[in-house]
């Protein structure tokens, strides 16, 4: 696999953040762009132990292997999201789990990249930004809120579902009706992140074509109903 493109640091002016959201306090003071290939790796053995991202454009799946090398897809972040930022806890639990985890872009990305230091000097400087880490923090909880539930209380066909309504929805917030994802998405990926086969989940998509909740595109786009979906299964 290509190592992904070398950071380029812009500017760093000395003024207040132009707005109060994550991006404006991580990219105005803090910003080395990583330019990532989909299917590269995001973290490099050059950056810090305590390193902290943030995708300004892209994706990226947080997954883990197991022994026998299958991959689970542990969480997704998309353009707006913040990871590595388990360095804010010091519960020993969280901290082991870091290295065992593995960052990989699902589409040309953008990466912020700074240190948790550096971030924690920021937000000391302008509190007001802590407002956009709070947000984050806030969505990511109740995306994995609703993973668990879905795991625990739906079928797989009902898991899948609510998967690419949730994709949709962190990808393109605020969109009404029938929205594309930005992203290609394999079968694979999608069976890794609801648990269960890759053959299975191509079953699963054939039955929801055939409910009409999704349509196939050119270049392995999915057009997703999102109102079809939300009815379903409200």
């Amino acid at each position: 696999m290509s190592a992904a493109v070398p950071l380029r640091k812009t500017a760093m002016p000395c003024c207040e953040p132009s707005d109060s959201t994550l991006l404006g306090l991580v990219e105005e003071l803090l910003a080395k762009v990583r330019c990532v290939r989909r299917g590269e790796p995001v973290c490099l053995r050059i950056d810090p132990a305590a390193s902290v991202y943030y995708v300004r454009l892209g994706s990226v799946k947080l997954v883990r292997y197991s022994q026998s090398g299958d991959e689970v897809i542990i969480d997704q972040y998309h353009a707006g999201s913040l990871f590595g930022s388990l360095s804010f806890c010091g519960w020993s639990l969280c901290c082991e789990s870091i290295d065992r985890e593995v960052a990989v872009a699902m589409e040309d990305s953008d990466i912020l990249v700074t240190s948790f230091e550096a971030l924690k000097k920021s937000i000391s400087r302008y509190p007001q930004a802590l407002f956009g880490l709070l947000e984050d923090y806030c969505r990511r909880l109740a995306v994995a809120r609703l993973r668990i539930e879905g795991l625990v209380l739906h079928e797989a066909e009902e898991r899948l579902a609510r998967a690419l309504l949730m994709m949709t929805v962190c990808q393109q917030p605020g969109q009404k009706g029938s929205v594309v994802l930005n992203a290609a998405v394999t079968h694979e990926e999608l069976a890794n992140l609801i648990g269960v086969t890759r053959p299975f989940v191509t079953r699963l998509m054939g039955q929801l074509r055939e409910r009409g909740f999704l349509e196939s595109l050119a270049a392995g786009q999915l057009l997703v109903h999102q109102d079809r979906i939300a009815n379903a299964y409200s």
